[in-house]
């Protein structure tokens, strides 16, 4: 939305919260953008999930309307966007939209097959004058549904090019960080941490090939199943704990001085429908960083990773082949080199956020 708002296009964000807090609106500034933040009044709600989370949803309705309402007569408002359907998104858009006459625009930043209640989703589609898909796999099962593809747009995910620049680094300052692993050979994985099975699995492999090697692991996920010290668990169960490490997460800020000390970046998306949909931004940062990847081949990430160019990408099921392409990258710094700056050219060209931000123009325009 920066790179939107530098188009000459006003932003007013609107965030609805379940959890309650005093004071119950609040007004801030964010990344330059003015942001409303709107929590639930006081009505004897207790819970956090299921049905108590979308009547605490409900219960904003008054407030975003009267503060949305304030927006469209002091602001010449085109456009309201809802950030995914959900009782706390697209059902207050919906709402503002049907009272002011204003354009309706979803944004299908994720597979929606998790969203509920379903008939929110069903609605939201119906009701969108345009839709957003992160990729074609999203803009196509939505389109199975009915929906007119004429109104489905695919904007794709971008990169700060300017924060994942390695020439923004100093080569000492990298070096020092990834002397702190000891380590001859790093792999890096950043992002939330949704599945790693194929990652540890076929790590024996590769440590067999490189003994003085270290996976670090940056990221962490809400889920106590998939959290840092679930996955932590697993590998000392598989006694790799000496060859693992950790951080949890970091600072974004932090995240690119991480990339650059790999030798290769890694993914592990296994091939069910919301991983197959993604379009990964840690994806786009490896490769702003000119890093080389080894990945498991699902649909829309097999579209990023040209195999034998950017990178290798194995079945998600085969742990022996990931080991392998890792030990193919790890065994060739010159492959690396090459591979990491033509998925770099590839990155800079198709995915900078003033490019997504002009595609996001043309698509409101067309």
């Amino acid at each position: 939305m920066k790179s939107f708002s530098k188009l000459g296009n006003q932003i007013f964000i609107i965030i609805v919260r379940p959890e309650k807090r005093k004071p119950r609106i609040t007004n801030f500034k964010e990344n330059g953008l003015d942001v409303t933040e709107i929590h639930p009044p006081t009505i004897g709600l207790a819970g956090k999930k299921g049905i108590i989370k979308h009547l605490k949803y409900l219960s904003c309705l008054p407030s975003v309307s009267k503060v949305a309402s304030k927006l469209i007569n002091d602001k010449s408002i085109d456009y309201v966007y809802s950030y995914m359907p959900g009782t706390g998104s697209s059902v207050p858009a919906m709402r503002i939209c049907s009272k002011h006459k204003k354009k309706f625009i979803l944004d299908m930043a994720d597979m929606y097959t998790l969203v509920r209640p379903k008939i929110v989703v069903q609605r939201s589609l119906k009701k969108a004058d345009k839709i957003l898909t992160v990729t074609s796999y999203v803009k196509n099962d939505i389109t199975k549904k009915g929906i007119d593809s004429k109104k489905i747009f695919i904007i794709p995910n971008g990169v700060d090019l300017k924060l994942f620049d390695p020439n923004q680094y100093e080569k000492k300052e990298i070096e020092k960080l990834r002397s702190k692993f000891h380590a001859e050979k790093i792999i890096i994985f950043s992002g939330s941490l949704q599945e790693l099975n194929i990652i540890i699995d076929s790590a024996e492999k590769v440590i067999r090939k490189f003994p003085n090697l270290k996976y670090i692991i940056i990221g962490d996920h809400r889920e106590s199943k998939r959290s840092k010290s679930s996955w932590e668990k697993k590998v000392k169960q598989k006694h790799l704990e000496k060859y693992f490490e950790f951080l949890g997460r970091k600072p974004r800020e932090e995240i690119p001085k991480y990339l650059l000390c790999a030798d290769v970046c890694i993914d592990s998306f296994i091939d069910e429908p919301y991983y197959a949909a993604a379009h990964p931004i840690k994806l786009l940062e490896y490769g702003a960083c000119r890093k080389p990847v080894v990945a498991t081949r699902v649909s829309e990430t097999e579209k990023i990773i040209k195999h034998n160019v950017f990178g290798l990408l194995a079945e998600p099921s085969n742990p022996s082949e990931y080991a392998e392409h890792l030990i193919t990258i790890l065994n060739s710094n010159e492959l690396a080199q090459k591979m990491g700056m033509k998925f770099s050219e590839y990155i800079r060209t198709n995915f900078g956020w003033d490019k997504i931000a002009k595609d996001l123009q043309r698509a409101l325009e067309n």
